[in-house]
């Protein structure tokens, strides 16, 4: 029984050794992924048609300079090449370590294999067997049962239900997608990492097919060990790879990929994401309005964002937006200031000699939120002095004259030093198909700048795009993907910088926590919680019923009934507002408990909130969520009874600094009129800011984990008076 593997993230008894003996063991782990010396075919079929069979195929066509040993006990040979019956015979008959093995045997035997793996000191194991957490609850049982035998025999797993990794410059096919059928692989820097397999081969063969060269790619599977994360760290360190295109279905292990994320944009490396997941499916599960309001996939953007890296809506953008990032970074960009109209997403310049094709470019931008920008006042002068003549509007169409010899360049110049535009893009008609040299000739001469340069071909035009690629100049073959590119790299931004550590000492908000009797707070503990944060609440008191005494109460005054089983109690006509005087209240009272009686007879009852009316410019959702994907998010969004229908929201992930907060305030369209729209009076924004802090602040509360929290609606007052909680929801783990 070899050692188990050490945990990377355990503290080291030799502080000063623990990076160095970190970075060696992420060179191993590497190597053994993208270069071993020799590769086990476990379950190698001597069929080469079959899946089993093909990886033996692959990699002997595409020329893998190392051993391959197919194992199967029941045959002395495979495909031509000696066999062996278990892992311990091909590694006493290979000259060279194993480090790799690609297991494809049933799922009942792959913890065998992976121990035998441990035994011969295989570092590596890439398990393309299927019936695992993919299969239901038993198959992640096996899954976690897998992972334990791998754990114990320290060897590390790619899958289970992958279909394998290729490294492109290594030739190194070890996969069994078919996509590597291919007469040959073309090298370059582009490196995958997918969650679908068949995805492998789908981009692999698209790219290839446009002259796309990749480096690595890999299939991740359900990720039981090696994901997403730990390998885009891997590949930041890769001197081949210049961006990394991810395709996800999900996030696990958010911390990891936070990280390498961050590492890689720091090194120059762009990630580019595409990720299925757009439905809101599951969000009716969620408890409070936010959590019906941020699903799964919304938090992802959210996440994204924060760490820098670029989503992409299109497949093909996945594909050809690349070059658009590559050897740029984006500045830091300032908070938006709070207004009444929240600022474009970029101001793009179109550029063109067939108008046609370019309107659909400008049609797609203006739907994105991106402002066509017309032609700057010196880029009119200078072709005025070259004899054209162009309009105002939000397209430069240079129609023939563009052709002419030194104006589309001339035009270029002048847009690529224009400080009032922010992107360009540049379409090119039938002259691309039929007369590439002279259709791309200025783009390909245009100075190099940190300004975005894409390039739209209307017709079909492989030369032309291969022309482009191989200047390094991102070109489409379609407006919506050219658009979605243009959209994507303009909202690129460094990774936030995220706090630490709360703002205050939380004990006041876990005591409050701690008092409640189950997991689901009522309104008043609710109360108690985001008052202890900081957050201003109502002042309310507690009555069990209309005959207790009310004296004392100051009027108008509203009353709410009090379950931790009722958390929408306008639903349950659990609420009667304006309540001037102290007969009408105990005429409330009866009313409210006889209609909670008959619409929620099982929910208990802990009394009656009777809460001084508020009033304010505004309601607004504030809410808190532990996202089972990216972890704690924040949420803004026009608040009371409809929130979940307008659906305007704005997502954070946790915890958020003041700058995160206003810049939130900014993107939601619903919040203008708190803004000032049309002479409105303006509402206490930097109030609402330190309120939608504090409540991200619940992401390092202690003791059983906050689910979810929201205030709904948050009053918000004239610019200097406040804000003022009126309704809240918490909810904890049990």
């Amino acid at each position: 029984m070899t050692t188990p593997r050490p945990d990377p993230t355990a503290p080291s008894a030799d502080p000063a050794a623990a990076p160095s003996a970190m970075a060696s063991a992420k060179a191993d782990l590497a190597r053994a992924l993208f270069a071993p010396r020799a590769v086990a075919l476990v379950g190698a079929s001597a069929d080469p048609a079959k899946n089993t069979g093909r990886p033996q195929r692959f990699l002997r066509h595409h020329g893998f300079r190392g051993r391959v040993l197919p194992v199967n006990p029941g045959r002395a040979e495979v495909q031509g090449a000696p066999a062996y019956k278990d892992l311990a015979a091909a590694a006493a008959a290979s000259e060279t370590p194993i480090d790799h093995a690609l297991v494809m045997v049933p799922a009942a035997a792959v913890p065998d294999v992976v121990a035998q793996c441990g035994a011969a000191r295989v570092p590596v194991a890439t398990v393309y067997s299927d019936g695992f957490a993919e299969a239901g609850a038993d198959g992640r049982a096996r899954q976690q049962a897998l992972l334990e035998v791998a754990r114990a025999a320290g060897v590390r797993l790619i899958g289970p239900n992958s279909m394998g990794l290729v490294n492109v410059h290594a030739a190194m096919p070890l996969s069994v997608n078919a996509a590597l059928e291919a007469p040959a692989l073309v090298p370059g820097g582009l490196s995958l990492i997918t969650q679908s397999g068949t995805v492998l081969g789908t981009l692999l063969s698209r790219g290839q097919a446009r002259g796309m060269g990749f480096a690595k790619l890999v299939s991740v599977g359900n990720e039981a060990d090696l994901a997403v994360g730990e390998v885009l760290d891997l590949l930041v360190d890769d001197p081949e790879t210049a961006a990394v295109l991810l395709f996800m279905e999900t996030v696990r292990d958010a911390p990891r990929l936070a990280a390498a994320a961050r590492r890689a944009f720091a090194a120059g490396k762009p990630v580019i994401a595409y990720k299925l997941g757009r439905s809101a499916a599951g969000s009716a599960l969620a408890v409070s309005h936010s959590g019906a309001i941020v699903g799964a996939d919304a938090a992802a953007s959210a996440f994204f964002r924060r760490h820098a890296i670029i989503r992409v809506e299109m497949l093909e953008t996945l594909l050809e937006m690349p070059p658009l990032v590559i050897g740029r970074k984006p500045a830091p960009k300032a908070a938006p200031p709070l207004q009444a109209t929240p600022p474009s997403k970029g101001r793009v310049a179109v550029v063109t000699t067939t108008g046609g094709g370019a309107a659909m470019v400008v049609d797609r931008l203006g739907t994105l939120g991106m402002e066509p920008v017309p032609p700057p006042a010196r880029l009119v002068e200078r072709l005025a002095e070259l004899g054209v003549r162009i309009g105002h509007g939000p397209l430069i169409d240079l129609t023939m004259a563009g052709t002419r010899p030194g104006v589309y360049g001339a035009a270029l110049d002048e847009l690529l030093a224009a400080p009032d535009c922010d992107a360009i893009v540049c379409v090119v008609g039938s002259s691309g198909q039929f007369h590439p040299e002279l259709a791309v000739e200025p783009i390909l001469k245009a100075p190099k700048t940190d300004k975005p340069l894409a390039v739209f071909i209307a017709p079909q035009a492989d030369r032309s795009l291969a022309l482009l690629a191989e200047a390094g100049i991102a070109a489409f073959r379609t407006p919506e993907s050219c658009a979605d590119a243009v959209r994507a790299a303009l909202a690129w931004a460094p990774p936030a910088e995220v706090p630490d550590r709360p703002r205050c000492d939380l004990s006041a908000v876990e005591a409050a926590l701690a008092a409640a009797p189950g997991p689901v707070l009522d309104a008043e503990r609710a109360a108690a919680v985001f008052a202890a944060l900081g957050v201003p609440c109502a002042a309310s008191r507690v009555v069990s019923g209309p005959d207790d005494d009310l004296s004392g109460i100051a009027y108008p005054v509203a009353v709410k009934i009090l379950s931790p089983e009722v958390a929408h109690r306008t639903e349950t006509g659990g609420v009667v507002l304006n309540i001037p005087d102290e007969a009408a209240l105990r005429d409330a009272c009866r009313a409210i408990l006889a209609r909670v009686a008959e619409k929620a007879p099982s929910a208990p009852v802990s009394g009656i909130q009777v809460q001084a009316m508020e009033r304010g410019l505004a309601e607004v959702l504030v809410g808190f969520r532990r996202d089972p994907g990216v972890g704690p998010v924040v949420v803004l969004g026009a608040g009371g009874i409809l929130a979940e229908i307008h659906r305007d929201v704005n997502i954070c992930t946790c915890p958020i600094s003041a700058a995160d907060a206003r810049e939130m305030i900014a993107a939601v369209a619903g919040l203008a009129p708190l803004r000032g729209y049309r002479g409105l009076p303006v509402g206490d924004l930097e109030a609402l800011a330190a309120a939608l802090v504090a409540v991200s602040d619940l992401a390092f509360v202690d003791g059983p984990a906050v689910r979810e929290a929201e205030v709904n609606p948050l009053l918000v007052r004239a610019a200097g008076a406040g804000v003022v909680a009126v309704d809240g929801l918490v909810v904890r783990d049990e």
